[in-house]
């Protein structure tokens, strides 16, 4: 019923419920069967706790979040295994949740209306059945004080398809909100348990389909949706491997993509060394790094394997244009005339140009156009920019930022960020990689410098982006469980990089 691999189609909770509805439909009128899978997928990951004589504290609320804790309740009793329900309120007549409540008092079960004291026993592990995915402001009293109590406990947590709390279609958590060591996500995979701030609280995901296949309903436009969302699926470096690019025996560095990495003013040349390195290690055969002249010796002595060219040599600028298969744009460029002039020189170009830092920033304050194979790599606060919004309006739905930017601008948008997000204009990827270890400087280079590499050896764009992400998020997962959460540095990704896009990791 559960599986260790997360399936790669992402709904939202309308989708859900609409597909909910076609499934009563089939099932004369109820969805009361998928509640009783639910409660028996948290039961199940329960006993792969393997603890001894385990005491479970269960706390339901009024919806069918509430009805999977009863069924879970119900098949704790049947085990003899130590129980007890907290419950906030009682289900309505004629719902599912009422089924699996009237089911649970007729085997005897017992209900508490308020919450236990701190000093009882502390349970070993406690059940989240309070909200589930209908949430999409701050909890109110007396939940949020439920909230409180659970999360002050300090016990292992199992929430319920979201945790309580958790915004289902964003990851918002607008106020309080259930701090879950696992969550175990119900018949489909719920947008806002991939990104933003629910990443803190959603613990180790599983994902139970109960028996029903949702795939088929995934990019369905039927009326019951009333969606113009675009289709949109979860990726992990597992589901990329295949996409890798692969050297033929007699291969040869010309042969392996070229890049030219723009990059790079007074002071900045590090951002430069960053996003070439990105591309080199990613696999490019060649690489140019047009920069500030008197990063040239640097940059020489860092890595000898890259070349370098005074960008404000128009006749070596051309060359290298000229040169590249692909080309990456603006960490560490300025925001001068100079590099006006240097991002506007790539508005007419058809070649695939990603875009980064500084130059994002230009193409935010109306100075130049992207070229219509751009790929745009913002931040937060650079989306905010370039679609002249607040930032909170960004952090209040990413997905819906993401597209917005790829239809403001076109080509491909790379929304960064705990669950970056990827839209080409007809699906939309949310990138389940990555570590917080990654909080510091010069990790976005790195990106622009392997995206560009991997378009160069020949991956479509869509893929490449995604696939570069991909690679970037495990790399940085991997360098912050060696080097520790604090202190990794950007540098510190690309020998993961190079294992990774070799698949020897």
């Amino acid at each position: 019923m559960q599986n260790n691999i997360l399936t790669n189609h992402v709904f939202k909770s309308n989708e859900v419920k609409a597909i909910e509805a076609i499934y009563a439909q089939a099932h004369h009128g109820s969805c009361f069967d998928l509640m009783q899978r639910a409660g028996r997928a948290v039961f199940d990951e329960i006993l792969k706790t393997k603890r001894e004589d385990i005491n479970v504290w269960i706390f339901v609320g009024k919806g069918n979040n509430g009805g999977d804790g009863y069924i879970v309740a119900s098949l704790l009793d049947e085990s003899n295994i130590q129980y007890r329900v907290f419950a906030l309120g009682e289900p309505k007549e004629g719902t599912e949740a009422y089924l699996a409540y009237e089911y649970y008092l007729s085997i005897g079960g017992k209900i508490e209306n308020s919450l236990p004291n701190y000093d009882e026993n502390p349970p070993d592990i406690i059940v989240d059945a309070l909200l589930g995915t209908g949430l999409n402001s701050a909890p109110k009293s007396p939940c949020d004080e439920w909230i409180l109590f659970i999360n002050r406990m300090r016990t292992y947590t199992i929430s319920i398809d979201v945790p309580s709390g958790v915004d289902a279609d964003t990851g918002n958590v607008p106020g309080d909100c259930v701090k879950a060591s696992v969550t175990v996500c119900m018949l489909a995979l719920k947008i806002g348990l991939l990104t933003s701030d629910a990443l803190d609280y959603v613990g180790r995901l599983v994902f139970a389909n109960l028996q029903f296949n949702v795939a088929n309903f995934w990019g369905n436009k039927s009326p019951l949706y009333n969606e113009t969302m675009l289709p949109i699926r979860q990726k992990q470096y597992i589901d990329i491997i295949e996409d890798l690019p692969v050297r033929s025996k007699n291969s040869h560095k010309g042969d392996s993509g070229k890049v030219l990495a723009i990059c790079g003013s007074l002071g900045t040349g590090g951002a430069a060394c960053l996003c070439a390195m990105g591309a080199l290690r990613c696999g490019a055969g060649l690489v140019k790094v047009a920069t500030f002249k008197d990063n040239i010796t640097a940059i020489n002595a860092y890595s000898p394997e890259l070349m370098t060219i005074d960008y404000a040599n128009a006749d070596m600028l051309r060359q290298g244009l000229n040169f590249a298969d692909v080309i990456a744009i603006g960490p560490g460029l300025g925001v001068d005339n100079n590099a006006i002039l240097l991002v506007d020189s790539l508005s007419n170009i058809d070649k695939h140009v990603i875009y980064d830092a500084d130059a994002l920033n230009l193409i935010a304050k109306g100075y130049v156009k992207p070229n219509k194979k751009c790929i745009l790599t913002p931040h937060p606060l650079e989306c905010a920019r370039l679609l002249n919004v607040s930032l909170d309006y960004i952090a209040a739905d990413r997905v819906r930022a993401c597209s917005e930017l790829q239809h403001k601008y076109g080509g491909i948008a790379l929304l960064k960020g705990a669950g970056t997000i990827v839209c080409d204009g007809k699906f939309i990827t949310i990138i389940n990689e990555g570590s917080a270890a990654m909080a510091t400087g010069g990790m976005g280079d790195v990106l622009t410098g392997m995206i560009a590499s991997l378009i160069a050896q020949g991956l479509n764009p869509r893929d490449a982006v995604v696939s570069a992400a991909c690679i970037h998020g495990r790399a940085g997962f991997l360098a912050g469980q060696e080097h520790g959460m604090i202190g990794t540095i950007a540098s510190d990704l690309f020998v993961y990089i190079h294992k990774l896009v070799n698949n020897h990791v």
